[in-house]
């Protein structure tokens, strides 16, 4: 079965994908069976009409068909025979891709998470959007489903394994879109995510796995450098064995395990803003006259250029989608942004993000000053823009002229509101400064991107953890056996595809250790 890769066809033209592989292949449309597209992307650059990018998988008559749900990695041999229950602590992709491995390799964890269950969790991250009333328990970063059930749902990996495949797959059998298999950037989309959720939780349930909401972590019992047990919620559990999935934004779960010992170290991160374009305005910048065709959909983009040393680029672009407050302590404000699968908002915006490393927030060398440096930023946020979860913001090219806006486009994403203001007041210097100068070079990548109709809106801070819970090649804590800290909050993956991934190592290192 021959696979023909970089195959360009114009957007119209995929009906006849068995005539396109036989042209490529010089063979007789007649000896192909089938032809499967394995990958595909689009190329809109340059003045050419925008076409599709395929890689095509080609059945002959003689061929076996590919066998398309098979397993990519095949769990390994139960050889743990202790008797405590495995725990695992937050239910985002970390630790609902470890809790299903674990089930179904012949454990039975106990999950928790500190925020409510799917229903109980929207209702109150619909509050905070309506209302401005926060929960600071549970809320747009905390319950089933981690920060990533309010966001794009992007599946797109830097990371070359079979557990990519893994984790798509399953996606796909809880409800995702067949196509995260091919995409080049597969997206699921919150609306699509909040379904999918609940047929897993449905399964985790019935394969053994017991789920408690609305239960925190807040204590360890460690014996001589070993785990004995967790308190959550005013009980304590007797384990040997915690995976620790908390996510990026557990402070108060960061700040328990530097007083119990657990070795933390300070890592680079980003912070910045969300900026916010009408989506057609980004369409005709990158599309032309070719926007508004239905096989392009929403256009994204990525930008990237070095100011001062300083890294800055965009991050988590969500075309068609909305900016939505993610705070998680009362007196604090950040945003982030999220997409429906169809993308069909009036609003595009990304993150225009600078990097920041411990040089820049970590003067006493302590693991927790970047929380500090992250907290100062939010609270200021809060104060700027009115102290009801209403966002600063500033009009694009009023940020690069160096002043506040008095005005601020009818229309925007954001709720509950945004405030006008200038956003200079609320990040610091040197992060202002990066970011005016790359918004100039950006317009000379994108014609059309400093605009007066885009806002700038504060402050998006957790671009992934400030801090790194140190573990081994065991994947075990250094400093105390039986803690395995997995995930985006524990510094070792971002974003949904690359934190169920790590999930799933950890899980299987503890189902293959006797």
């Amino acid at each position: 079965m021959p696979i023909v890769h970089n195959v360009e066809v114009p957007l119209e033209e995929t009906n006849d994908l068995t005539r396109v592989a036989a042209r490529e292949l010089g063979v007789d449309v007649a000896s192909i069976r089938d032809v499967v597209v394995i990958r595909r992307s689009i190329d809109a650059r340059g003045r050419r009409a925008p076409r599709w990018v395929l890689s095509l998988q080609v059945i002959g008559l003689e061929d076996e068909a590919p066998a398309v749900s098979e397993r990519a990695h095949p769990l390994p041999e139960l050889r743990r025979r202790r008797p405590e229950r495995v725990v695992v602590v937050g239910a985002g992709p970390a630790g609902l891709f470890a809790a299903l491995r674990l089930a179904e390799g012949g454990l039975s964890p106990i999950l928790i998470d500190r925020g409510s269950a799917l229903e109980q969790r929207h209702g109150r991250a619909r509050r905070l959007r309506a209302e401005g009333v926060l929960d600071p328990e549970s809320n747009l970063c905390f319950g089933e489903g981690g920060a990533g059930a309010y966001s794009d749902g992007k599946l797109y990996t830097r990371k070359r394994s079979p557990l990519v495949r893994e984790v798509y797959r399953r996606l796909v059998e809880f409800g995702g879109d067949p196509n995260i298999l091919v995409d080049a950037h597969p997206h699921i989309g919150t609306n699509r995510l909040i379904p999918l959720l609940r047929r897993m939780h449905d399964h985790l349930v019935a394969i053994g796995v017991e789920m408690r909401f609305d239960t925190r972590l807040d204590d360890l019992l460690i014996d001589e450098g070993a785990l004995r047990a967790v308190v959550v919620g005013g009980d304590e559990i007797a384990t040997d064995t915690l995976i620790l999935a908390t996510g990026h934004s557990a402070r108060t779960t960061y700040a328990m395990m530097a007083e119990r010992g657990v070795l933390l170290e300070s890592k680079p991160f980003a912070v910045g803003a969300r900026v916010e374009h009408p989506q057609s305005l980004i369409d005709r910048i990158q599309f032309g006259d070719h926007a508004g065709h239905p096989a392009l959909g929403a256009a994204e983009y990525f930008l990237r250029c070095k100011q001062g040393g300083r890294g800055v680029y965009s991050f988590c672009m969500c075309p068609g989608g909305f900016i939505i407050p993610t705070p998680t302590e009362p007196g604090h404000l950040n945003v982030n942004g999220m997409s429906n699968q169809a993308r069909k908002n009036h609003f595009g915006n990304a993150a225009l993000v600078v990097t920041v490393g411990p040089e820049d927030f970590a003067p006493t060398g302590n693991a927790l000053d970047g929380l500090a440096y992250q907290r100062n930023i939010e609270r200021q946020a809060f104060e700027v823009g009115g102290q009801n979860y209403a966002a600063p913001a500033t009009r694009l090219t009023d940020f690069v002229a160096e002043r506040g806006s008095t005005t601020l486009p009818t229309r925007t994403s954001y709720r509950p509101s945004l405030t006008p203001a200038d956003i200079a007041s609320v990040l610091p210097l040197h992060i202002v400064g990066a970011l005016r100068s790359a918004v100039v070079q950006f317009e000379r990548q994108m014609r059309g991107y400093l605009t007066n109709e885009a806002v700038i809106v504060a402050a998006e801070t957790t671009t992934s953890s400030p801090i790194r819970v140190v573990r081994g090649e065991d994947f075990q804590s250094l400093t105390v056996q039986g803690l395995y800290p997995t995930g985006e909050g524990a510094g070792y993956s971002g974003g949904i595809a690359s934190s169920a991934m790590d999930g799933i190592r950890v899980a299987d290192r503890i189902i293959a250790t006797p």
